[in-house]
């Protein structure tokens, strides 16, 4: 151990639960008790501050993320224009949509989809597979809400498992949400695939754009929710899939929308990446600072202006 004050003691030590022999040498530092007591107290007021901005780092990246979840919903229930004359959609979580907008069932603004598992029975439905296959497994992609196209997979499955099975490749810009367990997560799919029967997956027709619809699903974030109150196994059953509604603005209007989220979360993204990075400089901090005052690396009488004004600095 070096750079210790030279007042400081040197006694061996051994650890309970650990093989002793191994243990028997080591060697810790000792400083006089008073020292002791002025280090202690000194970390526990350092540390105590670096945690409040911690805390408040924290608490400005989780309104970031109420800022980002909001500017979708509204985008995508309220449109962009605030003078646009509003009527009531007649859907409770939706409230009142611009005027000239529909509210229909997306069962009949897209084809409605489920995955499926090929049968494990039949080793040869899963030899020679080279079909995208979208698992929970993939969930992870979607869990932050930045990623929304999704074109990789964690496993594939056979032309002939699909041919035996209740799956059914789906094209590029499918739109699927996650239904079972991780229940609520959203994509578009960026390459023909397949996926479980975790998802229910919706094709697209002409009157909507797969960009609009995915924004609409994760503005449903509630709507999920309460689907899902009360129930053991977390499941989005596929009847209530067939009954879900969309605000439906013109396709020039779902463009529009498509951009303002895009630009809109990308800015906010940015902030919630700077916090959080500083949040993490924060841990360093409180580790490094630990880990000098105990090994005498710090003066604490010397150093006590110096290091508080640290965490300050690194949170400005």
């Amino acid at each position: 151990m070096t750079n210790m004050p030279d007042f400081w003691e040197i006694g061996g030590s051994a650890q309970p639960y650990v093989q002793v022999s191994g243990t028997l040498q080591n060697r810790t530092a000792f400083p006089p008790l008073d020292e002791q007591r002025q280090l202690a107290a000194y970390l526990d007021r350092k540390t105590a501050e670096v945690d409040t901005l911690i805390r408040k780092k924290q608490a400005l990246i989780a309104r970031l993320g109420e800022l980002r979840a909001a500017l979708i919903h509204r985008a995508v229930t309220k449109g962009l224009d605030p003078d646009v004359p509003m009527k009531d959609s007649g859907v409770e979580w939706l409230g009142e949509v611009p005027e000239h907008w529909t509210v229909p069932k997306l069962k009949y603004v897209g084809q409605v989809e489920s995955g499926h598992t090929p049968s494990r029975q039949h080793p040869e439905y899963w030899e020679n597979c080279t079909i995208p296959w979208f698992t929970l497994a993939d969930v992870w992609q979607l869990r932050n809400e930045r990623t929304t196209v999704v074109s990789e997979t964690n496993a594939k499955v056979s032309e002939l498992g699909l041919a035996n099975s209740s799956a059914r490749l789906l094209p590029a810009g499918t739109v699927i949400l996650s239904r079972t367990a991780s229940v609520g997560f959203s994509g578009v799919l960026g390459v023909d695939m397949a996926t479980s029967q975790d998802f229910v997956c919706w094709i697209c027709g002409p009157t909507i754009r797969p960009m609009y619809l995915l924004f609409a699903l994760r503005a449903m974030k509630e709507e999920f929710r309460s689907l899902l109150m009360g129930s053991t196994h977390k499941t989005i059953y596929m009847p209530d899939a067939y009954e879900f509604v969309t605000p439906l603005p013109p396709l020039e209007g779902q463009d529009e929308i498509v951009r303002h989220i895009e630009q809109g979360t990308r800015d906010i993204d940015v902030l919630i990446d700077k916090e959080t990075a500083t949040v993490a400089l924060l841990r360093e901090l409180r580790t490094s600072l630990i880990s000098e005052v105990v090994t005498g690396k710090v003066d604490v009488r010397a150093e006590a202006a110096r290091l508080g004004g640290a965490a300050e600095e690194v949170a400005a």
